[in-house]
Order: structure tokens, then sequence, then C-alpha cells
């Protein structure tokens, strides 16, 4: 197959309302990112992939649109996205845009038209969504038509007296879903994407591409996942788009999916497919949930991290499409924790697990994402109070957690552990007011240890996490890191992340622990002329038995 960008790119995930305000009203905007263009070239990456920039009144983050031809008044003027376009191209560097298909804003006009049987175009947008009928108990109340719960923690209907029906959002209630088996709708969609496309976009991240078939056939369920998620019709769906719009206008795209056989994967990102070009996939995203917990359940508490778990996942998809698919490497996205919190120890150990988390991610195959202040690792938010959140589903599951037993701080706990909003501080440019994101108070607030953890702290120090990241993006790209063959070593070991990335000109051994205690460990493989490169305490010779200190990661290279 002919080579193409995206296999050899090193893509910059940027949250746009967090990463630059230019204007200081305390929101990031495109103005702030185009000012920064010369610093994402600088760390090497080539393509960035922003969060959803369209008119919204901003319920999820912009994940509700309600213009899908309009930018936000929030990030700037359709003038600016030329702008950034233009620029970054002179950088060589591709512009991702968020592709939201699942659903809109209820503020959106085809919705409004949707549920107001008055609406002169009621007839034509009212299936566009999903709609299904009351149903009454034996009192005669009106109950919804199942128990299924949605992704944000509450029901999936609600109620619309008008037409007296309820509609199906999967999301928060003000996220209607969309009918793809309604031709009218997907025509309008193509249409849309295809404009974006005429504006110069490289190519899209497919938000929730998983979901946009549901099971017409409404089972009770609860909470009825399976429903709403990877039924296999939806696969129709986006070959549709991917022959009739992607793969003619030779845009890059990559689908979000949660979990996937090979056969599965295959179709959504095999060299021969005609849906995406990348997938991401969330095996080794909660690989520390306490599972057992009642109190603040599944994600929501934090475990023991499941390190078999996490290099089991990598493994299987770099055996389910090797050869037959490109994959995707990353730790973290703007719906995690910051990965330095997460996984790692982000007081005592904070510089060497930070290391050890680059080292064990940036060597492996694949295209990398790296997440917007992941380079300078910044870490959770601090907040105190319930109202310091931003993120709706926050404060649904806050909600959730007291009518189940917990005290205000575990909950608050909780949040400060697991919530999306951990990810979507503000950037931490300088030790300036607000880490020099804005000049006014942020749209939510800055993490308090902005005046330790900053970019420019970082970019004159050799040791920095900044300038490892820096240099290891400069290495993969000269050795063909992407490109590699990888094996584990010793995959059922508990602490030890160890693995063989085999490139065309090299072989690259890393070595870690994830731990905060010393482990030991027994490496059975040749151990001839591997040179160490990497380190996050002192610089070690390679032997067959290695004791590594907490969280200590070493990279050995050997030349072919």
């Amino acid at each position: 197959m002919i080579r193409k960008w995206w296999q050899d790119a090193i893509i910059y995930q940027l949250y746009l309302r967090s990463f630059k305000d230019s204007n200081n009203d305390g929101i990031g905007d495109f103005q702030g990112v185009i000012s920064k263009l010369d610093y994402l070239s600088d760390l090497g990456v080539n393509a960035v992939w922003i969060s959803p920039h369209y008119e919204s009144p901003m319920d999820d983050n912009g994940y509700d649109i309600s213009d899908f031809y309009k930018v936000s008044k929030d990030y700037g003027t359709i003038e600016d996205v030329k702008e950034l376009i233009e620029k970054a191209h002179k950088l060589n560097i591709k512009i991702i845009f968020d592709l939201v298909l699942n659903h809109t804003s209820d503020e959106m006009d085809w919705f409004v038209a949707a549920k107001d049987p008055n609406h002169k175009e009621h007839e034509k947008y009212h299936d566009y969504y999903i709609w299904q009928p009351p149903k009454y108990n034996e009192q005669g109340d009106r109950i919804m038509p199942t128990q299924w719960r949605s992704w944000f923690g509450g029901p999936v209907w609600e109620y619309n007296e008008p037409t007296n029906e309820y509609y199906l959002h999967i999301f928060s209630k003000k996220m209607p879903d969309l009918n793809w088996r309604n031709e009218d709708m997907k025509a309008d969609l193509k249409k849309m994407t295809k404009w974006w496309i005429d504006l110069g976009v490289d190519g899209f991240r497919v938000d929730a591409s998983n979901h946009i078939e549901k099971n017409w056939d409404f089972p009770e369920g609860h909470p009825g996942y399976e429903n709403f998620s990877s039924i296999p019709k939806h696969h129709e769906y986006l070959e549709e788009m991917g022959k009739e719009v992607f793969i003619p206008n030779d845009v890059f795209t990559m689908g979000e999916s949660g979990g996937a056989s090979q056969e599965e994967a295959i179709k959504y990102c095999g060299f021969n497919n005609e849906e995406f070009d990348m997938l991401i996939h969330f095996g080794h995203c909660w690989a520390d949930g306490d599972w057992d917990n009642k109190i603040t359940p599944g994600k929501w508490a934090k475990g023991k991290i499941d390190v078999k778990h996490i290099k089991y996942s990598f493994d299987k998809w770099f055996k389910m499409l090797k050869g037959e698919g490109w994959n995707i490497i990353y730790w973290h996205n703007h719906d995690q924790p910051r990965i330095l919190s997460h996984y790692g120890n982000d007081s005592e150990y904070y510089n060497e697990s930070g290391k050890m988390l680059a080292y064990t991610l940036y060597f492996m195959p694949g295209t990398p994402i790296v997440y917007q202040g992941e380079e300078i690792g910044m870490t959770n938010v601090d907040y105190k109070e319930l109202n310091d959140f931003r993120d709706v589903e926050v404060f649904t599951e806050y909600k959730n957690f007291m009518n189940q037993g917990a005290t205000h701080e575990v909950a608050m706990q909780a949040l400060r552990d697991r919530s999306r909003d951990n990810a979507r501080s503000p950037f931490q440019w300088d030790s300036s007011v607000n880490g020099g994101f804005s000049q006014v108070t942020p749209w939510m607030n800055t993490v308090k240890n902005y005046k330790e953890i900053n970019l420019e702290k970082q970019k004159n120090d050799p040791k920095s996490l900044f300038n490892t990241y820096k240099s290891i993006f400069k290495l993969r790209k000269e050795e063909s890191i992407n490109n590699g063959d990888i094996t584990f070593i010793d995959i059922d070991n508990e602490d030890s992340y160890t693995y063989i990335n085999e490139t065309d000109k090299s072989k690259f051994l890393v070595v870690a622990n994830f731990r905060n205690v010393k482990i030991a460990l027994s490496l059975d493989i040749n151990i001839e002329n591997y040179k160490n490169i990497y380190y996050n305490y002192n610089i070690r010779e390679l032997t067959n038995y290695i004791e590594l200190k907490p969280y200590e990661a070493l990279v050995y290279k050997l030349d072919k």
C-alpha cells in the first residue's frame, strides 16, 4: 500500500477551551492556538487534533452542537479557522477536527423543529431523532420506554410534552441522538462534512462512532448499554461515510470504540476497509478501578493498577492489526484523568514516574497521540469545592455518590481522582498569573501547582519531562519507531513493563517498574551490545538480573 502521512505522524490532542486564551476572556481560542504553532512544531508534533469548536450552548463543552457550520463565539470566527489551517500547513502541521455524528444539541434548529408539532418544518426534522411513546404502569402513571441508563449517569429518555413522546439521548439530555436510518439526515451530515473538508481540514476524529446505531426493538435492560453500543449495523453507516465522503476526498479519519474483536477491528481500520484509517481503543485506560466499590462504583473508585491488563490490551491490538491495519498508542485523552496522577505518582515520584510513563508508551510502535499538558507532566485538579468543576457528568455523579452513602469528601476525592475535568484544566505555560493561560480568571481554575509545573521552567532544563518528550519524538522519526514490531517480555509480570520494539534500523528494549516499591527482574534475552540511551535515575549497564527502584525505567538501544 502507499504509505500515508499519518503512519509517520505524532498527533497532539489539543483541548481548545483550555489551551491558550488570546483575548483575555478566560477561554482558549483559535488565535491562542495560532500563537503557539511554533511551540507545537518545536515539540515535534506534525498533526493537531482539536476538540469541538462549533457553535454550542456548551452543556458538554462543545460536543452538544447547535450549528455545524459556525464557530463558537468563544473560540473565534471561521476566518480564524482558515488562518490556523494556512499557518499550520506552512509548518507541515496537519489539522484534525472532531466530527460529532451521533447527536446534536437540543438547541439546534433541527431539534427545535423536531420537538414542536406546530413548527413549519416539524414533519421533516422529527424523524432526524429517535422517539418512543410513553409506557404506563398498572396505576396509569406515565413511565419511560425502557430503563436504559445514559453514559452520564441518568436515564436515556427525556419526555417531550408537545408530542407526548420521549426522545433518546445516550449522553446529556441536551444532546438528543440522531436517527441514522433517516436518509435526509445522513445527507445533511455528509454535506456538512464535505464543507469542512473544502475549507482545508486534513482529517477528523469521529466522536462516539460505535454508538450511531440503536436497537430499535427497545427491549428492557438496565443499564442497557448493549442496545446502543457496537451494534453491527453501525459499520454500514461508517462504511457509507467512508465511501462517499472520507475516501474520495483523501482525508484522514480515526474513530473510537470501547472494544472490538479482530474481525471488527479490521472492519474499522483495516488497510482494505472503507471506514477509518485508525481506531482509538480504550482497553488500557481504566486499569486501576476498584470495581467492587458500592459507593463510588465503576471507574470512580481508584484501586491498584493492573499492569498486566495494560500490557495485554496493547499486545492484543498490536497482534490484531499486525499487517492488517495501523495502530494508535496513547495514555489518555480529554475524558480520562491526567496520566501522571492516574498511573504515575504525582507527589513523591513525580519526575521518575513521569519519565517512566513516557518511555513505556512512546517506544512502542504505532502512531502516538500526546494529550495537551502531558508533555510537561500536568496533574489532576486540586479543587476543594464542587462548584469548581465544570463537567456536566460531575454533578450527576456527585448526586449518585451521595445517594449511595458517600460523604462529601469521599465524593469529592472520587471527582478529583477520576473526573473528566482533570484533563481539561488550563495549560500551564509559565509561572505568571493563571499559568500564563489568561490574564483573567479562566473558565475553570488553573491547578495551583502551575508555579512549579510549567513549560517555561522546563524548556531550559535538559533533564525536564518536556525535553524528554521532545527528544523521544525526534528519535521516533529518525528510527522509524512507529513502524516497529513489538514483543512483550514476561507479559504476566504484575509489576514490570518490559518489551522489545524492533525496527528496520535498531532494537529498543524498555525495562520499567510501574510500582512505588523496588522490584527485581530476570531477563531471559541476549543482552549483548545494548546501550542505555534513556534513564530516569542513573545510567545502567544492561544485565540479565536487574533490581529496579520505584518507577525506575530504562531504554536500551541495539544497532543492527
